[in-house]
């Protein structure tokens, strides 16, 4: 439940960030924004997700399950924000509204999504992460 927990803090600060940035640039919270925010929930989800699952299966310290963690999934996961970025960023040169939002809410869910993923949800569980599934089944 704890990492479960932090995933879920996790999605709803890259949320959250991303609406203010949202704010800050001017664009309105319309069917667009809203459908593009809808899309970045499920991406957020997937970026800390799978950080903390394998966390949960890794054996050791907490610092050295974060480790194994990062060195097992942390590059499939950067790809994964990568080429999400790369698939949209023709998105940029349109001139069109709602290509132009998708645009800035996509790079925005990347930014935002594996930065809490990959830097913060690593971070928290180094200080505050449960026990891992195997040692659970032991006890």
């Amino acid at each position: 439940p704890l990492t479960a927990g932090l995933v879920f803090v996790c999605v709803v600060m890259t949320i959250a960030n991303i609406l203010g940035c949202m704010h800050m640039w001017g664009l309105a919270i319309d069917s667009v924004s809203v459908i593009q925010l809808v899309i970045a929930v499920g991406l957020s989800v997937d970026y800390a997700a799978h950080i903390g699952h394998n966390f949960m299966t890794q054996l050791g310290t907490r610092e050295a399950r974060v480790i194994q963690t990062l060195g097992d999934v942390g590059a499939a996961v950067l790809c994964g924000g990568f080429s999400t970025f790369l698939g949209v960023m023709l998105l940029a040169l349109s001139k069109s509204y709602v290509f132009r939002v998708l645009f800035q809410t996509f790079f925005l869910t990347v930014v935002f999504g594996l930065g809490h993923g990959m830097l913060l949800l690593p971070a928290l569980l180094s200080l505050i992460g449960p026990a891992s599934y195997r040692s659970a089944r032991k006890a």
